[in-house]
């Protein structure tokens, strides 16, 4: 098992050499050193030089705009059905190129076919700084410059000399695929040559609920989007809540009051009414909404909440917070100066929704009896520092109450994190072998669109023809945060709607393969699953990083299932 290694630069070549061994993604076959037929005077065409290398590579690879890769012609991918699984074309040529098209052929198996793949061109945001990084050894490594996040949709794409530009595809398998290996042919139209990329796809013969398994809380800040659009349509708001649906997150809110001056751009009950079957977890009203709350009197949060009791309701009626599936949540990392304003708020919550579970985040909840005075249902806790351990966790459990997990800006290495900076494997082990392996009950992450603003000027959304160097930063604007890239922002405001990033797609596909082991405990017993996650994860702070690894034991897991 390969310990995540501080300095960053060593660490992705390490990862992007052993990653073209083969395994449970294979990449071979002839090389990509490619001359065009013709000697073409047009600058945006390949001339008769050696003026590109293309290379098929694993999604858990980040590629830099510096990176020389291999070249290989041939990519394997493996699922289950309702499931995604992505993978990279790389292209880096020696001279612009303009109108590269890219063109997928079928995924056929005998007289049955898959959707056809997906694909993005990556795009990048600009990083300035790692200096004040709380990690010396990123602060002295890690180079600012360009870093692949948003996935944006294109009908062809536009190459930079020496500039390695990633084309991210995406498959999916619909439940109840019939099994087998599907194959297909990616085309990409070079000036006058087509270069041809095999794909084969193996669906395995099961697939996953479509419900997730593991509990979350990762709400959109709606209000930050109204601000990106200027205004946050029903159908615009439709879109984000569509998008996040389909990463396997319940769309949610944690920062509106609905009653408020902003309510209007609440989520409503009959909004929430068709992901109903696909939700497992999300804020029924938040009893806070900001940390100034906290240090509001009891009686004024009480009412309220008071005030908020129609749409309380109207969720209820609607079988929204059915079979456990919401909370309420508040008292966001209290001190223990808000406890007593937060044990009188929750007491009356409780009074008036007894079967709704209630949910904190706080380091300074110490013991069964703490939650039980303050009538908490489910603890969040920090993997920071040891904040969240299974031996405190145990004995909460064992008396009914439940123990989730959480990240923000921290932890730092060698502990996982999605900052920009992180290895993309971190988020898919994170939310797969290491929330097994460790018992969280659930996971919250604070937000998907607290976005911040580059010289305090929110940009336009992006645009179908914007350079792949997208305007939005993703950058804590402040002096003493100027180090942090990332936090709070898996998502871009695009003028069709959201766009997704390399970050959100390993997220989900971490509560993908969260399912494996749940699916590998009903068939062969939870010591089966937890001896699965073990390889790959022994502790919040040593886990695997080399992506082979990974998919070879969802292979074994796939095998096991049957």
């Amino acid at each position: 098992m390969t310990q995540q290694p501080l300095n960053n630069n060593s660490r992705r070549t390490f990862l992007k050499t052993i990653s073209l061994l083969g395994g449970g993604i294979l990449w071979g076959g002839q090389t990509f050193c490619s001359q065009s037929a013709k000697n073409n005077t047009d600058s945006g065409m390949p001339d008769n030089k050696a003026d590109y290398v293309i290379s098929a590579i694993s999604s858990l690879i980040r590629v830099m705009p510096d990176d020389k890769l291999p070249a290989s012609n041939k990519i394997a991918v493996a699922l289950a059905g309702n499931e995604y699984e992505s993978f990279q074309i790389v292209i880096r040529a020696q001279q612009d190129i303009s109108q590269v098209k890219v063109v997928m052929e079928p995924l056929v198996n005998a007289a049955n076919t898959l959707p056809e793949i997906k694909w993005y061109q990556v795009g990048y945001v600009k990083i300035d700084t790692f200096q004040g990084h709380p990690t010396p050894l990123i602060a002295a490594s890690q180079q600012p410059g360009w870093y692949p996040d948003p996935l944006l949709e294109r009908e062809s794409i536009s190459l930079s000399a020496n500039w390695s530009h990633a084309i991210w595809c995406k498959v999916h398998a619909p439940a109840g695929t019939p099994p087998g290996v599907y194959n297909s042919t990616i085309n990409i139209h070079i000036g006058n040559r087509v270069e041809k990329i095999n794909v084969a796809v193996e669906v395995y013969a099961f697939s996953l609920p479509e419900r997730p398994s593991l509990p979350t809380l990762f709400p959109m800040s709606l209000d930050w989007v109204a601000q990106a659009y200027g205004t946050l349509t029903p159908a615009m708001k439709k879109k984000w809540m569509d998008f996040v649906a389909d990463c396997r997150l319940s769309p949610t809110e944690m920062y509106i009051n609905p009653a408020g001056t902003n309510g209007a751009r609440a989520i409503t009950p009959e909004e929430y009414l068709p992901f109903n079957e696909r939700m497992n977890g999300f804020a029924i009203y938040p009893v806070t909404t900001s940390w100034q709350d906290r240090d509001l009197d009891a009686s004024v949060l009480i009412e309220r909440f008071e005030s908020n009791r129609p749409y309380i309701d109207r969720l209820i009626a609607n079988g929204t917070a059915a079979k456990g599936n919401g909370v309420f949540y508040g008292f966001d990392e209290c001190e223990p100066a808000h406890f007593e304003t937060m044990k009188k708020v929750f007491a009356h919550v409780k009074q008036v929704y007894p079967d709704i579970p209630v949910a904190t985040t706080s380091m300074h909840i110490k013991s069964y009896e703490q939650m039980e005075a303050m009538h908490i249902d489910i603890l969040i806790l920090h993997i920071f520092e040891d904040i969240y351990n299974n031996n405190f966790a145990d004995k909460i459990r064992q008396k009914g109450k439940k123990v989730w997990a959480y990240i923000s800006l921290q932890p730092y290495a060698p502990m996982p994190n999605w900052r920009i900076e992180n290895n993309p494997i971190e988020a898919r082990i994170l939310l797969s072998a290491m929330a097994y392996h460790e018992r969280y009950d659930g996971f919250l992450y604070w937000s998907l669109t607290q976005y911040n603003k580059r010289n305090e000027k929110m940009p336009a959304p992006i645009k179908g023809n914007d350079p792949v160097t997208i305007e939005w930063s993703v950058t804590t604007p402040t002096e003493e945060y100027k180090w942090l890239h990332g936090d709070g922002i898996l998502l871009y405001p695009g003028i069709n709607g959201p766009i997704g990033s390399i970050r959100l797609e390993n997220i989900r596909e971490g509560l993908e393969d969260y399912e494996y082991y749940q699916l590998l405990s009903q068939k062969k017993g939870p010591a089966a699953a937890m001896s699965a996650a073990g390889q790959l994860v022994t502790s919040a702070r040593q886990y695997e990083q080399d992506p082979q690894q990974l998919y070879k034991v969802r292979a074994q897991i796939a095998a096991a299932i049957g």
